[in-house]
């Protein structure tokens, strides 16, 4: 169970220069703290951690990070781990130590993480070297949670899908294709739904960004508000640049009696699921849907889950395209202002803090079933381009039949892959992006074709009349051609 959890967001004042930021190092001890204290125990439950997990950072990499959180707050964890890169982890950690503390191998655990992109970004921008704390090359690496991979395919590379950025704008524009909206009411779509998502972390003190923009607002692309990758201006992303930390801590429940932990401060994992999608986006065979979310709830609700159940949810929320495939697996109305998706503001709104932003949304469960002790909630998590994930369910009660947990990975396995090819032929337009630049200038069409033996051809185009169409009106359905890896209508 949690039984401690802890958040910080060190926003910028007026000026602030990269000497006022924090370090990763300052925001993970904080937040670690922060989680300790929240428990409300008789004695430290961290003098006593069986583990120290960290969530890997995109702009930190000491060989072992959670030593250094051990080192700076005098802590002697038996074992410390860390993450690859993966939003999915922090969740799928809630899993893997609820079953760990059930067999009975460890006892306490803490998991710590923190992004501090916005420093990052204020020495880069004032020529400052970083000092951020490091260690030596002689200490020892930690375990690692699971192995890196390789996320994309040469081809994938080669036409310019390089970051999510890139990617999840494929996913959308084919989900708008698939529902038959044109592009005028897929942008009212998206407006309306994120304007959800931001009243919501305007009530939330630990979120980022607290102004609530309308719907207009958000879509419609300005100064400060670029074309980031059609269809998403720069507020409908994730925002990286953030200053965040987070944390929470597992024990036995006879662990948390023994220490004074009060009842009241015990959040129970009730069940969990995981599994990945086709790992390249290329053998996916369709681009608005997740095999692995579907194989997923459908554990779930093996479990006797239902969606009317969870009276808190907070879908994973990176890119509003995974919010809408979410809400559609699990039956809901993304758009219902009555129940917006999500406990923090979602990644754009409240931050996104790289692989840590799940260790808020826990954090942030935690915090209302604590004030809706009658309630359940889930939790819904992914890494890379929606291809790992792990969703999971909490209440303020034990699981009747203790906690429940299930990989369906093999359910997803068994599904058909889509065969991608290299050649010149014409195809028809399966889905899109137009990149830009941080001027907001277009940069580059990407294209996903099919031919008409339904292989997947991959094109590109810098043409700046076709890049101009491609942003009003609907090239998915129409017949083109890829000649050298250049598309033309």
């Amino acid at each position: 169970m949690l039984v401690g959890v802890g958040q910080v967001t060190t926003r910028p004042s007026a000026g602030a220069r990269f000497a006022d930021a924090p370090t990763p190092l300052d925001l993970m001890t904080e937040a670690l703290e922060l989680a300790s204290a929240d428990a409300h125990a008789t004695t430290s439950l961290l003098a006593q951690l069986d583990e120290l997990i960290a969530i890997g950072s995109f702009t930190w990499h000491p060989r072992d990070p959670a030593a250094l959180v051990a080192e700076r707050l005098a802590l002697r964890p038996h074992a410390t781990s860390l993450t690859p890169t993966g939003g999915n982890l922090p969740q799928k950690i809630v899993h893997a130590t609820a079953r760990r503390v059930a067999s009975g191998d460890v006892a306490c655990v803490a998991v710590v993480g923190s992004e501090a992109m916005h420093a990052h970004a204020l020495a880069r921008r004032e020529g400052v070297a970083l000092d951020w704390p490091t260690q030596s090359d002689d200490v020892p690496r930690p375990t690692m949670v699971e192995e890196e991979r390789i996320p994309f395919t040469a081809e994938e590379y080669e036409q310019g899908l390089h970051l999510p950025v890139d990617v999840y704008p494929l996913f959308e524009n084919a989900r708008r294709f698939a529902r038959g909206w044109n592009v005028s009411e897929h942008r009212e779509r998206l407006g309306r739904l994120w304007q959800h998502f931001a009243r919501v972390a305007a009530e939330n003190p630990y979120a980022w960004l607290r102004d609530a923009p309308d719907a207009a607002t958000i879509t419609t692309p300005s100064a400060a508000n670029r074309m980031v990758a059609f269809p998403y201006t720069k507020l409908l992303v994730a925002n990286l640049p953030v200053d965040m930390g987070a944390a929470f801590i597992m024990t036995s429940y006879e662990f948390a009696r023994a220490h004074g932990v009060p009842q009241d401060r015990m959040i129970f994992p009730q069940a969990g699921a995981e599994a990945n999608d086709h790992w390249f986006v290329s053998e996916r065979p369709r681009l608005d849907d997740s095999p692995a979310m579907r194989a997923i709830w459908d554990a779930l609700r093996s479990n006797g889950a239902h969606a009317d159940d969870f009276a808190h949810v907070d879908l994973y929320s990176c890119f509003p395209t995974v919010v809408q495939c979410a809400s559609d697996v699990l039956g809901l109305d993304p758009l219902d202002p009555s129940r917006v998706p999500t406990v923090t503001g979602g990644l754009t709104f409240f931050g996104g803090p790289g692989n840590n932003y799940v260790t808020h949304s826990i954090a942030s469960m935690v915090e209302r079933l604590r004030e809706d002790p009658t309630s359940q909630g889930l939790v819904s998590a992914l890494g890379w381009f929606s291809t790992k994930h792990a969703w999971g369910t909490y209440a303020a009660t034990p699981p009747p039949q203790g906690f429940f947990w299930r990989s369906v990975q093999d359910v997803v396995d068994r599904q058909p892959t889509c065969v991608t090819v290299t050649t010149n032929a014409s195809v028809t337009v399966e889905s899109y992006t137009v990149t830009h630049g941080r001027d907001g200038a277009p940069k580059r069409l990407i294209v996903a074709g099919r031919l008409d033996d339904e292989r997947r051809l991959w094109g590109h185009s810098e043409d700046a009349t076709l890049m101009a169409t491609a942003e009003t009106d609907e090239l998915i359905g129409r017949r083109g051609d890829v000649r050298d890896g250049t598309f033309t209508l």
